[in-house]
């Protein structure tokens, strides 16, 4: 009879989660005091700069709702299997930190549209879902959907790129 190990189920699993959990209730409630000083539309229907982050902190505050509720809700006794700290193999982490950091260099250079495509698809192959036609498919969808959210739903221009502006002649 093996001896129960850390991982999920057990205790520290359940203090980190809620540690998780108060850590990102707290980040949604500095999001929604701060939007206090954000500038109105004018507009009563309209989602402006200051709606827009009350909008997702309150889709936080309900996450992190529903991951308490979880962890309350599941036994303490769990049997899980926990990979130890010196088989985690930390190139990914670091290829999907440094890819980040060159498409938030490459957005006002090359605009949204172009590094945001490639950075999907190069984050979905880093994270295991390889698939040569489905890979630029779901990129090029979410790319497209986002733009128009920001675009039509939001009237908020996404950057072109400075590369793209044509100068005066």
């Amino acid at each position: 009879m093996s001896q129960p190990t850390e991982g999920m189920g057990t205790e520290t699993s359940r203090y980190a989660e809620f540690i998780a959990c108060a850590f990102i209730t707290l980040i949604a409630i500095a999001a929604i005091v701060n939007s206090r000083y954000f500038p109105l539309s004018g507009l009563e229907m309209d989602v402006g700069p200051a709606r827009f982050p009350v909008i997702y902190a309150g889709v936080l505050l309900i996450l992190a709702a529903v991951l308490v509720y979880n962890t309350l809700r599941r036994s303490t006794v769990q049997k899980a299997e926990v990979v130890p700290a010196s088989s985690f193999n930390f190139v990914p982490v670091v290829i999907g930190i440094v890819a980040t950091g060159i498409y938030i260099y490459l957005i006002p250079l090359l605009g949204y549209l172009p590094p945001t495509v490639v950075f999907l698809i190069g984050m979905m192959w880093l994270m295991g879902m390889r698939h040569r036609l489905w890979n630029p498919v779901i990129a090029i969808g979410i790319t497209l959907f986002l733009y128009l959210v920001f675009l039509f739903g939001l009237s908020i221009p996404l950057p072109m790129g400075s590369l793209f502006e044509i100068g005066s002649i």
